[in-house]
């Protein structure tokens, strides 16, 4: 629909679709936001529970009110997680709705001739393939881009809270998911155009075919018909296999850094509890603050990872 734009054209076309769905995409963040808070509560009276347990001593009884709290924060989690999806596939279906009802009305103003002169077959791309495209850009990329910020921050909150050393690595380990993030949609997004400009083509190749095959059985040429559909569907074929090797790529080596980061920090907390690093906060750590530090960074870069995947969706957009 929009290849022949440039960036700035798309980024701007792609906000104004948003108009229609923009209090939905707000009440998705905000309710992946509540899921995350409630997220940090229940890893918390996990820590607090074991820590209780295993050190204090603390008699069973004792737990029941920590034990409630910890059912409270999954059923808010459970709720608010709920919440997020429903309001991120009302966000997609109001702009996909909207957007087809202007398709609509620019093919009436084209008229017949004009509208006739691009095939059937790219028309219903643009009308099914291409308009569902923009399903996970407004469903799972917006909300996410508020959610990496807003849960990332939470937990480096508390993190330092309990220890501004695991804060810090927190913080130096960030920066790496997004920026590779952003290097590998440069050209995941050109590849997806691509795409989607070879299944517009084979679409209306194929109807063609169909429509005209009685007179293709007439002239005896359905053997080369048939050799043109299988070198378009070659075409197609390649280019997806590309797509995938960017997506299977960029997902080993962003699950590689955060594994690193949650390693360093494991060790961190691990040889701080043992006594063998005396620097800064390490002498005050505790099997709580510990295992809640270490029960928290999967969290952390759990969103960040969640908007690395949801960023093929961002590429996916503007096909």
């Amino acid at each position: 629909m929009a290849q022949t734009r440039s960036a700035a054209d798309l980024a701007a076309w792609l906000e104004q679709r948003q108009a229609p769905a923009r209090r939905y995409v707000t009440a998705a963040a905000v309710a992946g936001t509540l899921a995350g808070l409630a997220s940090i509560v229940q890893l918390g009276v996990m820590a607090g529970i074991a820590y209780s347990v295993l050190v204090t001593r603390v008699p069973a009884g004792a737990l029941f009110w920590l034990t409630g709290a910890g059912v409270i924060a999954i059923l808010v989690r459970s709720l608010a997680n709920r919440w997020q999806l429903r309001s991120a596939a009302k966000a997609s279906d109001a702009v996909r709705s909207n957007l087809r009802a202007e398709l609509l009305e620019h093919w009436g103003r084209l008229g017949p001739l004009e509208t006739g002169a691009t095939s059937a077959g790219t028309l219903a791309s643009e009308w099914f393939d291409q308009v569902d495209a923009l399903h996970g850009y407004y469903a799972r990329f917006q909300p996410q881009r508020v959610l990496c910020i807003t849960v990332p921050l939470m937990i480096v909150a508390v993190v330092l809270w309990l220890d501004w050393l695991a804060a810090l690595f927190l913080l130096l380990s960030a920066p790496l998911i997004p920026l590779f993030m952003a290097l590998v949609g440069m050209g995941a997004e050109k590849l997806n155009q691509q795409h989607m400009e070879t299944l517009g083509r084979l679409s209306g190749h194929f109807l063609d075919q169909v429509r005209g095959l009685t007179t293709l059985q007439l002239f005896g040429a359905t053997d080369s018909a048939t050799r043109a559909i299988g070198d378009i569907t070659n075409d197609y074929r390649k280019i997806n296999l590309k797509t995938l090797r960017v997506a299977f790529l960029s997902s080993a080596v962003l699950e590689f850094f955060a594994s690193v980061a949650i390693a360093v920090i494991a060790i961190y907390i691990g040889f701080g509890l043992l006594g063998y690093i005396d620097y800064g906060p390490s002498p005050d750590l505790t099997l709580f603050s510990g295992l809640f530090i270490l029960l928290l960074a999967p969290e952390f870069f759990q969103t960040l990872r969640q908007l690395a995947q949801h960023y093929h969706d961002r590429a996916t957009a503007p096909g």
